[in-house]
């Protein structure tokens, strides 16, 4: 009689359980490339005028590095540099890696708004830059601050650490988002099946774990907040998130947004509490 052949915890390849969920979560969403979705200057001018809405994000990872103004810093995924041009302005050197070509142009006019003069930016995807040849390394901190839409997140990590000659700072997220709780809310009823959530925290400790790193874990609740003018600039935003194509569709979307969103003064206010997690080591625990 064949006994069947019982899984134990060490035989998860948690690098597999997150490019599993990391591919589904992008074919839910048909946003393919995670870069490909900033590559308009508009969209990546937005970002960084949601990264303004909520300053306390940005001010929390910054306050928690041990940065000296002598300090090198890599900001891998640096978005239109919310953390590089700040981070430039108080350490000796910033290397930001950003592969979209519109939160590169904005982030050239944000350094230069700034007087940034030590910021090199890479516009490669992480997966794709070579370390010897595109990176003036070592760096005290290599960081990627919600910028891990990688599926292949071990090799990434595996890179990070050889960029680095002090620590690797990563941030995520832990369970359900703001924005992910109107997707699973919505998406059955806009396309017939549930939405897929990429994966999170627990995931990434594991692999981590699984290259015998065991990392510091800091976890806070942040409040994430998005102002609109009105009800129709809510439903232009979300409608693109949400791959709204029909009057239907369109119809579902507003009824939705109409009880969520909350008069602030002149806007129209949708708010939540998101978890967030900072995950970092020593590199010399990746050897």
């Amino acid at each position: 009689m064949n006994r069947s052949v019982e899984m134990t915890y060490r035989d998860i390849d948690w690098n597999t359980v997150w490019k599993d969920l990391y591919e589904k979560n992008a074919e839910c969403r048909g946003s393919g490339e995670c870069a490909s979705i900033w590559e308009s200057r508009e969209k990546a001018l937005d970002f960084l005028n949601q990264s303004r809405e909520n300053p306390e994000r940005i001010q929390h990872i910054i306050d928690g590095l041990p940065i000296r103004v002598e300090s090198a810093v890599l900001d891998i995924g640096a978005g239109p540099g919310t953390l590089a041009v700040p981070l430039a302005g108080r350490v000796a050197r910033v290397t930001a890696v950003e592969p979209a070509a519109g939160m590169v142009e904005v982030m050239e006019e944000y350094a230069a708004e700034e007087g940034v003069s030590n910021l090199s930016i890479v516009r490669k995807r992480w997966e794709d830059v070579d370390p010897a040849a595109d990176l003036n390394g070592p760096y005290d901190i290599v960081m990627a601050s919600y910028s891990l839409g990688m599926p292949d997140i071990r090799t990434a990590i595996e890179k990070m650490c050889k960029a680095s000659s002090g620590r690797v700072y990563l941030f995520w997220f832990a369970g359900t988002t703001t924005w992910e709780q109107g997707m699973l809310d919505l998406w059955p009823g806009l396309h017939g099946k549930e939405y897929q959530r990429g994966p999170k925290v627990d995931v990434l400790w594991n692999v981590l774990y699984a290259m015998g790193i065991c990392p510091n874990v800091e976890t806070v609740r942040m409040e994430h907040t998005r102002r609109f003018p009105d009800i129709d600039a809510a439903v232009a935003e979300y409608g693109k998130q949400y791959r709204v194509r029909t009057p239907a569709q369109e119809r579902m979307l507003r009824d939705y947004l109409a009880g969520m969103l909350s008069e602030n003064g002149d806007d129209l206010v949708l708010s939540g509490m998101t978890t967030r997690v900072k995950i970092w080591w020593e590199v010399d625990r990746c050897r």
